[in-house]
């Protein structure tokens, strides 16, 4: 290498008789057989283990005539020295180049890692590496560095330099990398033949993001002199990066080591590298030699996992908020859902009634509680605090869906259940009407919704969703006249199911029940006067049944303790 000298062996009888600059006249030898580089010298994945971090870190100085060599290297406070390497590399006409040197007075052999390259005639260049990380010599803040006993003149021939020496620290501060590395001898001057014309690229991988990220490009490369044209080509999916000049014996003679920020776009999963041997005459491109070259690519990290929970409780007094004394309930349990209604994870409520799903991503969610046999969920989102409601819906058990933002732990979601009185009393109409959140009195007729008056998915059963279709079935105004017998029997249905999901025992109307169902899947109001003579009969006798099971005539009896309507809607007083 050390090109301007390269004619001394080659002309340096006619250069002298010229008067020509030695740089001026390099050109390419007479033939190529004067080119010993075969293509396979190259940088190439380290032989040792390459530590993970969050970066590099770099410094160097060139050794040329000289007997030291000192630089710094700072390392931010709040990061960790993870891995040191020590990098050098020369050029001689002896057979071997010298694999030990000196750094603050500690002597350092290194490993091979590119040479002998023949660079023209006998000429080679051989390249070191050495992890001295146990020294202990880089630590956070300004470190200081003396490179000695460092020669590659063991013939005394003027062609023999000293290239440079440089550090490559691997450091962690806590943010999130992809690093890589290549390391070992590729030699170029665009003017010769064969291989050495070039450098190989190399090219490095990595994950892909839906961002563009700016990476660091660490570059070492000896034997670059002052003004010699060259570049630095970086290729990614969207094109190539071309960085002119950028080595040019920055740090001394003939080294440099340099990080450049380089634009990986979104998407990208690999980028290649290349230094170049500028094509020029005028001035002469640069000879080089490229010792390492690393990537640190920024990971963006991931957001904070959140977590979603809380509690299932005995709800003692059936009105949706927690009360002081009532106990959680083991062994419930809750499926995480998508909003969609997938099914994500299920867990069981612990020996207190407490549940949660964690280490999830943010996003939107929702839970779904199981009802223990025979219990019944309590009206939701009662009272005014959050933390202490039901907000199971107490038709499919689910709550609504909700946003779980980065590191959000959200212990709100509730469910109150209970186990209804089996034998407990049934009401009329009148009272469920009355009950229905339209007038002064509570809304109790919302908690038992939906109920259908007819079977699940029949083409004519009446879905009753919400207390005001509720009323307006009670009503006998809206789905027919109480003239009709089928709407007077909805309107008794529907109270003795309401008294059913209440806790009054179904026993002595479950037929009637089920028959009535049945007939409903596939008649409406709108049939009634279609009906045969025998199926209006029948349809007045279920009706009759349900208005004698909701008045206490049959079934577990009458709550007489209340103000209600008697039968279809007359006025009666129950004491």
């Amino acid at each position: 290498m050390k090109s301007f000298r390269i004619i001394m062996l080659l002309m340096l009888v006619g250069i002298l008789a010229a008067g020509c600059s030695q740089e001026a006249d390099l050109t390419a030898p007479d033939t190529p057989t004067s080119v010993d580089k075969d293509g396979t010298e190259e940088l190439g994945v380290p032989s040792i283990a390459i530590a993970d971090g969050s970066g590099f870190l770099e410094g160097g100085v060139g050794m040329v005539d000289t007997d030291t060599g000192n630089f710094d290297l700072i390392v931010p406070m709040d990061a960790t020295v993870v891995q040191v390497l020590l990098y050098w590399e020369g050029g001689t006409t002896s057979d071997a180049g010298d694999d030990t040197i000196s750094i603050n007075g500690t002597s350092v052999t290194g490993m091979g890692i590119g040479g002998p390259t023949n660079f023209f005639e006998n000429y080679n260049f051989f390249a070191y590496r050495a992890d001295i990380t146990s020294l202990g010599m880089v630590v956070p803040g300004l470190n200081s560095f003396e490179i000695t006993d460092f020669d590659f003149d063991f013939s005394g021939n003027d062609l023999d330099e000293n290239n440079g020496a440089g550090i490559l620290v691997i450091y962690d501060d806590g943010n999130l990398a992809e690093l890589s590395l290549f390391d070992g001898l590729d030699l170029a001057f665009f003017d010769f033949a064969g291989s050495l014309n070039s450098t190989v690229p190399k090219t490095f991988t990595f994950n892909a993001e839906d961002t563009g990220r700016v990476a660091d490009l660490v570059v070492f490369a000896g034997s670059v002199g002052e003004n010699r044209p060259n570049q630095i080509k970086v290729t990614t999916i969207d094109g190539d990066q071309i960085f002119n000049d950028v080595l040019g014996s920055d740090e001394g003679p003939l080294w440099d080591s340099h990080v450049i920020l380089v634009d990986v776009p979104a998407g990208a999963t690999e980028l290649t590298v290349e230094l170049i041997s500028v094509n020029s005459n005028e001035p002469l491109g640069a000879s080089m030699a490229w010792v390492g070259t690393g990537l640190s690519v920024p990971v963006t990290p991931p957001p904070e996992l959140a977590c979603i929970g809380d509690y299932v409780w005995f709800d003692e007094n059936m009105d949706g908020i927690q009360d002081d004394g009532e106990m959680g309930v083991p062994g419930v349990e809750v499926v995480l859902q998508d909003c969609q209604g997938n099914s994500l994870d299920n867990t069981f409520t612990d020996s207190d009634g407490y549940y949660e799903f964690c280490e999830l991503e943010p996003g939107d969610y929702n839970v779904r509680f199981t009802l223990p046999i025979d219990h019944v969920f309590s009206p939701m989102n009662m009272g005014g605090d959050p933390a202490k409601d039901s907000d199971a819906d107490p038709v499919t058990g689910a709550t609504v869906c909700t946003t779980l933002d980065p590191g959000e732990n959200d212990m709100t979601w509730d469910a109150g259940i209970y186990l209804p009185v089996q034998d407990g009393c049934t009401l009329t109409i009148g009272f469920w009407k009355n009950h229905a959140g339209f007038g002064p009195q509570d809304d109790v007729v919302s908690q038992y919704l939906h109920i259908t008056l007819g079977d699940d998915g029949g083409d004519k059963s009446l879905v009753v969703t919400s207390a005001a279709i509720a009323v307006d079935v009670l009503e006998q105004r809206t789905y027919g006249r109480p003239n009709n017998g089928i709407t007077k029997m909805y309107a008794q249905l529907l109270a003795a199911k309401l008294n059913f999901a209440a806790g009054a025992s179904d026993v002595d109307v479950a037929d009637y029940v089920s028959d009535a169902d049945a007939f409903l899947a596939d008649h409406d109001h709108d049939d009634w006067n279609s009906l045969s003579h025998d199926e209006k009969d029948m349809v007045r006798m279920w009706h009759g049944a349900f208005d004698d099971y909701n008045n206490g005539d049959i079934g577990p009896g009458h709550c007489d303790d209340r103000d209600d309507d008697d039968h279809d809607g007359n006025k009666n007083k129950f004491k």
